[in-house]
């Protein structure tokens, strides 16, 4: 039986907000950073830290507005705002360069950082995200926000909510994932983390405009892994190759038995997948 490595949990102020992330692994090992996606948060990273942090001293940040950091004031959730928020934890944590990986809007925010600053990257991985978000899976994500009840009775009836939408991940997994996105009420409910802003936003459509994200591809220098789920609905395998084409150094991995929650659904492939270009 495998010993679970477990993390520290840290809270740092960075960019007038305070960040709470896990962090694994030696203090001289390379850095790595992980952003998650709209409805993760730091704990959905820890299978692929566990088996990274090795060789790797990895953060898993929880970004404004999720898990345990500080919801964005004035409801900025732009992208430039966690490009912003991403740059200040680096440096108040002392990072030159480092590692970067991001899924889904994590992956967004990941690209525009490595546009903006392509010098602090070693490496990049983008996982199940490209420049343009493709219509199926963005409308799927708004409705599965639109129809999400503010809260549950109890955890277990919360479970079977989100366990309806997803075909791969183990219960074990799940369950990790819900228990980082919500908390118990007053009265014994259970509430969402996240701050209620985002879904406001995002189905009533006042959220931030999503940027354009083809010209930072063009300025990113460093070894880039593109990962796509082969059952997703959020990046085609089209946009994919286009990616890898565009930026300097690209790779392109799929993950066979996994949508877009790539390193959620199938996270042994997905595993295998980023040692084997972390050491290329």
């Amino acid at each position: 039986m495998t010993t679970q490595v477990q993390p520290n949990s840290k809270t740092i102020t960075a960019n007038g907000i305070n960040i709470h992330y896990l962090e694994w692994g030696a203090e001289n090992a390379p850095p790595l950073v992980l952003l998650h996606g709209l409805r993760g948060h730091a704990h959905v990273w820890e299978d692929v830290a566990e088996a990274l942090c090795g060789d790797y001293h990895v953060y898993a940040l929880d970004q404004r507005g999720r898990g345990d950091t500080d919801h964005a004031p004035g409801g900025d959730y732009s992208t430039e705002a966690f490009v912003a928020d991403l740059a200040g934890f680096v440096d108040a944590i002392g990072l030159d360069k480092f590692i970067l990986f991001g899924h889904s809007m994590g992956g967004r925010n990941s690209m525009a950082f490595a546009g903006e600053y392509p010098e602090r990257l070693e490496r990049l991985c983008i996982v199940d995200i490209g420049p343009r978000i493709e219509p199926a899976g963005g409308n799927r994500i708004t409705e599965e926000l639109r129809n999400l009840p503010p809260q549950f009775d109890n955890f277990e009836d919360a479970l079977a909510h989100v366990q309806g939408g997803n075909r791969f991940a183990s219960e074990a997994v799940m369950r990790r994932r819900l228990g980082g996105q919500t908390y118990e009420t007053s009265d014994g409910k259970i509430g969402w983390k996240f701050d209620p802003a985002i879904r406001e936003q995002r189905i009533n459509g006042t959220a931030a405009p999503a940027v354009d994200l083809w010209p930072a591809l063009e300025r990113i220098t460093c070894p880039t892994l593109v990962v796509r789920g082969t059952e997703t609905d959020l990046l085609t395998e089209e946009t994919a190759r286009q990616m890898i084409d565009t930026v300097a150094q690209g790779t392109l991995v799929e993950i066979e038995r996994a949508g877009h929650m790539v390193f959620e659904d199938n996270p042994g492939d997905f595993i295998a997948a980023v040692k084997g270009w972390l050491s290329s």
